[in-house]
């Protein structure tokens, strides 16, 4: 059978998939979980994808939100991994709480990859290959849990999830229709004083000293390599009494070097601390081979791929996905953009637009998984 009637019947499918696709976007939107909490989100994909025939494992890489499901095609051929993920980000609502609101996208991502992974279930006694589709919380670098337990799938990739696949597709909603070549690399530094409280004016605290130095690091560092994430001070109000101060900083950079530079900086400009370091958030590593597939999808979907964007000019621990497996990170464009992590985003993402992303992506997806896992070259 020919690879564009394969095309025609796949589409096909997406288009008979379309009400399930909106109906998950409209879960996930109203199911807001924040990273490692997602168990709604997380059972209502797993359901989804048991009944469409898929091999679910629940739990993977030491996560219980996550899950790993796994379907083979009617030919022998490469394997595809294809990553989902549901959390919301955590945002602060006007009293100043931390409260999950799905402004980044994640249920047209979610939609999408469900989709593509129902459509390719309906015709796949007619391909080559399989797919796994592996769920992954957890991607919002600042939630509480991301920062105590880890992102989702750099934990995927270090916990070998990816080991016997062949290439793996990262999808998200983004500004234009692409695979981005590179990203940036990150870090989290963590500084800790502990000193004491004064209520003396001639006496120096050195809690309260590293405090007054955050907003000389803000003052001399590009805002567009470093995040001052969190700042906290405490102690007791007496006299000489203990007291601690904590900072987190993310530090961004096209280089380990250049982080390295960048961290001594902060540390030399904060002054006397215990540092601890983040795991690295290493950056995307392109593929020719890959894009070239992909860009043939978007192709046949009817869209216009742009084959050499700017790279990203933030970090994705996707990179660390791409440092263990081929792989592409692929953006579903949308000509008017998004507005992230505001409460437009999240209308946006949630309303038609949203819902257009996502059957657009499990279009493009699919027919992404089609191309690679037939692929005899790659």
């Amino acid at each position: 059978m020919a690879v564009d009637t394969h095309d025609r019947e796949f589409l096909d499918a997406v288009t008979t998939a379309t009400p399930t696709i909106e109906s998950v976007v409209d879960f996930v939107t109203a199911h807001p979980e924040l990273a490692h909490q997602e168990t709604q989100c997380a059972a209502h994909l797993v359901a989804q994808l048991r009944d469409a025939g898929y091999a679910v494992t629940e739990g993977v890489a030491g996560m219980r939100t996550a899950f790993r499901a796994e379907l083979a095609f009617g030919a022998p051929g490469r394997s595809v991994g294809v990553i989902a993920v549901y959390d919301a980000p955590a945002s602060i609502d006007e009293t100043g709480a931390v409260v999950p609101e799905h402004s980044c996208g994640h249920g047209p991502q979610s939609g999408g990859v469900i989709g593509a992974a129902l459509a390719l279930a309906a015709v796949g006694d007619r391909l080559a290959g399989s797919v796994v589709i592996v769920g992954c919380p957890a991607d919002e670098i600042h939630s509480p849990l991301t920062r105590e337990l880890g992102s989702g799938k750099a934990l995927t990739a270090a916990h070998g999830v990816w080991d016997d696949v062949d290439v793996v597709l990262y999808p998200h909603p983004e500004f234009i229709d692409t695979v981005w070549p590179s990203s940036l690399l990150m870090r989290r530094e963590t500084a800790r004083v502990v000193g004491r409280r004064t209520l003396r004016r001639d006496v120096v605290s050195t809690p309260l000293a590293a405090l007054e130095n955050v907003s000389r690091i803000a003052a001399a560092i590009d805002p567009a390599t470093l995040i001052i994430e969190s700042v906290s001070v405490d102690g007791d109000v007496e006299e000489n009494a203990g007291m601690t101060f904590e900072a987190s900083f993310l530090l961004f950079a096209s280089s380990e070097a250049e982080l390295d530079a960048l961290a001594a900086e902060v540390h030399d400009l904060l002054g006397p601390a215990d540092w601890s370091r983040g795991a690295a958030i290493s950056a995307v590593r392109p593929d020719a081979g890959v894009t070239a597939l992909v860009g043939d999808a978007f192709a046949a979907a009817g869209r216009d791929f742009i084959a050499e964007p700017d790279p990203l000019a933030f970090a994705t621990d996707f990179g660390n996905v791409t440092q263990v497996a081929r792989a592409a990170i692929v953006g579903v464009g949308r000509a008017e953009g998004w507005r992230y992590h505001t409460p437009d985003g999240t209308a946006e993402f949630a309303g038609a637009a949203g819902k257009e992303n996502a059957v657009v992506t499990a279009q493009v997806i699919g027919l992404s998984v089609i191309r690679i896992a037939a692929a005899t070259e790659l």
